[in-house]
């Protein structure tokens, strides 16, 4: 069984540029998140999932998903939460299987995570799974969690690459599409969005950008 680390940024700074394409950013962030925590929860190979979040609004909105919580702590960024994640995981269930995935997946299905979680665990290392540009990175998994090193932002296929991370070439167009715009939105619609987004979106349709 895999545990999964979710970073969430607070709502009120999340997905800035969906506020530039005149969306309400902070209300599309929460519904992201349910819905891929969601997908995440109906992958048949996940365990524990840890959300590394300091917004109390997105810890109750996800308590209905048996989620563990951490706070992030001082220090900033992306891969900080992830590496209190994987520790407050490693502390609770010792050496199981450890990914890192974003919170922005909201067309995720859950049979594609755990198509990917299946070929990662295989590798014995590090494994990823880029976005839809191929320049980024949405899942970062290790059967080690000693192993999980974690280089999220920018460039970050090529950075886990060079660390010898293997790149898991299968279709996974939805655990790739991350959604940081209206024309990302748009994109996953065309796979089906989870419920929250759905129904958000329905009342106030994106116009791509």
């Amino acid at each position: 069984m895999w545990n999964v680390v979710v970073p969430l940024k607070e709502l009120n700074s999340a997905k800035s540029r969906l506020r530039r394409g005149g969306l309400d950013a902070r209300t599309y962030a929460r519904a992201f998140a349910l819905d891929t925590v969601a997908a995440i929860r109906g992958c048949a190979s996940v365990g524990e999932i840890v959300v590394v979040t300091d917004d109390r609004e997105i810890r109750r909105a996800l308590r209905r998903f048996g989620c563990h919580f951490c706070a992030q702590g001082p220090l900033p960024g992306l891969n900080t939460a992830i590496r209190v994640g994987r520790d407050h995981l490693r502390r609770l269930f010792g050496a199981d299987p450890c990914a890192a995935l974003v919170g922005d997946l909201p067309a995720l299905r859950s049979a594609e995570l755990d198509d990917a979680l299946r070929i990662a665990v295989d590798t014995g290392g590090q494994a990823f799974v880029t976005d839809t540009s191929g320049t980024g990175t949405t899942l970062l998994a290790a059967a080690d969690p000693v192993l999980l090193n974690p280089s999220f932002g920018w460039g970050s296929a090529g950075l886990h690459e060079k660390a010898g991370a293997v790149r898991l070439a299968g279709e996974y167009p939805t655990l790739s599409l991350d959604v940081d715009t209206p024309a990302g939105l748009e994109s996953a619609a065309a796979y089906g969005l989870g419920v929250h987004t759905s129904r958000l979106r329905q009342r106030t349709p994106a116009t791509p950008r």
